[in-house]
């Protein structure tokens, strides 16, 4: 998927943080953020993945921040985001209307974990080597 070395240590060194300081407050951003700083394909503050890539990078950002009710300037604990997070994204159904065409679901804990709760609802079993769902 890209990930570079720096830019998973990035994403572990931010994990740790967040884990690590509940006292921690974060501002919600609509652009490039740290991880993104450390990402292969972001050139100049932008997704350079594909020709698409920055487009579809912003409508799915404001797509989660629509869902979530957030904007972005606003300064939120880490935890509230994770429990928005649930409450909100917190079906199968509504992740795949939010990231169903996102290339990094594959990848993503959450969409996997929801996906693989939807499949053992529907007594499909748990298969992630399958196309979507």
């Amino acid at each position: 998927m890209g990930y570079s070395s720096k830019f998973v240590e990035k994403i572990k060194e931010i994990k740790k943080k967040v884990e690590n300081e509940p006292d921690l407050i974060i501002e919600v951003i609509d652009e490039c953020d740290e991880i993104c700083a450390f990402c292969p394909y972001q050139v100049n503050k932008t997704c350079q993945k594909g020709e698409l890539s920055e487009k579809r990078t912003k409508e799915l950002d404001e797509k989660v921040l629509n869902y979530l009710g957030l904007k972005p300037k606003d300064m939120i604990a880490p935890g509230k985001v994770f429990s928005l997070i649930k409450e909100k994204i917190g079906t199968f159904s509504t992740i795949v209307k939010i990231c169903g065409e996102c290339g990094w679901r594959e990848v993503c804990a959450y969409y996997l974990k929801l996906r693989d709760e939807w499949r053992k609802e529907k007594g499909l079993g748990e298969n992630r080597d399958e196309a979507f769902p």
